[in-house]
């Protein structure tokens, strides 16, 4: 191959790579976030769902570190406050509001991992507008006064897709 063309034909296929790459990174991370706000939406709907997961993943954790299987560098005191810190844990993710996660992961790939416009970031940018309303519905219910600066709802949508 002639040297004029080696060059020109290398920067082309490098930039071809480059985008090429930068696409599909972005359409996996779109496709993660929504499904993780897929994940939260479920659990917003049916809250035994989120319950069994973290009974699951709890119990897996301290029967772990019950069977020694985790750390244990001081005795029974740190064997207790490790249990309790899982506990803790447990009850704190338990409280979170599943509908403000599902909105948040589903503002997240519909603005964050776009341009390019994927199959997940238009169907996060459909189903943003209910988690919303779910959310807004379960501050209602809690008569917590909010306002949409409060929730995020006012964060400008880029240029090119208004």
């Amino acid at each position: 191959m002639p040297t004029k063309f080696k060059y020109p034909l290398f920067f082309v296929c490098a930039i071809i790579f480059f985008f090429s790459a930068a696409y599909l990174d972005l359409a996996l991370r779109a496709r993660s976030a929504y499904l993780e706000g897929e994940k939260y939406l479920a659990w917003a709907k049916e809250p035994a769902l989120k319950k069994d997961f973290f009974e699951k993943t709890f119990s897996a954790r301290i029967k772990a570190l019950e069977n020694g299987k985790t750390e244990r560098r001081a005795g029974g005191n740190g064997f207790e406050d490790k249990k309790n810190l899982l506990l803790a844990e447990k009850n704190f993710k338990m409280g979170e509001s599943s509908a403000k996660y599902a909105y948040i992961w589903y503002r997240t790939a519909s603005t964050d991992f776009s341009p390019p416009v994927t199959r997940w970031t238009g169907l996060a940018r459909q189903k943003a507008p209910a988690a919303l309303a779910l959310w807004k519905a379960e501050l209602a219910l809690e008569r917590t006064r909010f306002d949409d600066n409060m929730l995020g709802v006012a964060r400008p949508e880029p240029a090119a897709y208004r």
